[in-house]
């Protein structure tokens, strides 16, 4: 595993993007242009094709709608990586539809109850300092706005896990994006699962959840309705990967110390 970009970022969701953005422009660029898109302003007006371009616009009428302070991120993002806002929509439709990077992830919790995330190569580590809500120390890609696995300063730590192509549902905006205000606005796994079971948010996926407290869940999304379960098993770290400690409030990744939130 190379070892990821380290990003520190503090202030409103806007300000937030944008320092990803100008950290991440050249990989978020290369990566729209692989999913068929134009990597620069002149790709404003039609960076995909029709279907594409239909699906992202939705994707991005909901996230506005649901996820406000996610939206300002994409706005900052898109402009620190001088890219079209609906083309980093584009590839949050393709998270929705179990074609992204981000969809393969698997994780469980180790014997020492820490949650072990295997990841993809190429991720970010970042840590967010929100001018509202919790410090967070996180994993995520380059050209997505919210966590993929994160950990807060009050012990909360999730990560998204078995994301699969979306059947259906009434919201189109992509379910890992829950994660995100969870690790924004909770301290413990019932709250957040709770507040994760009556909030909108689109395809099939599973956020597995552990706090300083011990507890854990897995709330898993498919489409409009919501299921609650507890992890079973221990995992081991293996291949790419990184670990996140509730406790310590820390995340670290392979080669690199830890990230405190």
């Amino acid at each position: 595993m190379s070892e990821p970009t380290v990003i520190h970022g503090e202030g409103a969701p806007r300000d937030l993007g944008l320092d990803q953005g100008t950290a991440c422009g050249d990989t978020i660029r290369e990566r729209i242009q692989r999913a068929g898109g134009c990597g620069d302003w002149l790709g404003r007006w039609r960076p995909f094709a029709p279907r594409g371009l239909e699906r992202a616009e939705t994707t991005a009428r909901d996230v506005r709608r649901h996820f406000p302070h996610l939206d300002e991120r994409v706005i900052g993002l898109a402009r620190g990586a001088k890219v079209p806002e609906i083309a980093l929509h584009h590839l949050l439709a393709r998270e929705l539809a179990g074609e992204g990077e981000g969809a393969s992830l698997v994780a469980g919790f180790d014997d020492a109850g820490r949650l072990v995330v295997q990841t993809t190569d190429g991720g970010i580590l970042r840590r967010v300092q929100p001018d509202a809500g919790f410090v967070s120390a996180e994993w995520t890609l380059p050209w997505l706005p919210g966590a993929l696995a994160g950990v807060n300063r009050a012990g909360l730590a999730g990560a998204v896990v078995s994301a699969t192509a979306d059947e259906g549902g009434s919201c189109r905006a992509p379910a890992f994006l829950l994660l995100q205000n969870c690790l924004a606005q909770f301290e413990t796994v019932e709250n957040a699962a709770e507040w994760c079971d009556r909030r909108p948010a689109g395809g099939r996926a599973q956020i597995l959840f552990g706090d300083a407290n011990g507890d854990r869940a897995v709330v898993t999304i498919d489409g409009d309705k919501r299921f609650r379960s507890e992890p079973s098993g221990t995992v081991e770290a293996s291949g790419p990967s990184v670990v996140l400690d509730a406790r310590t409030h820390t995340i670290r990744a392979d080669g690199l110390s830890a990230l405190e939130a």
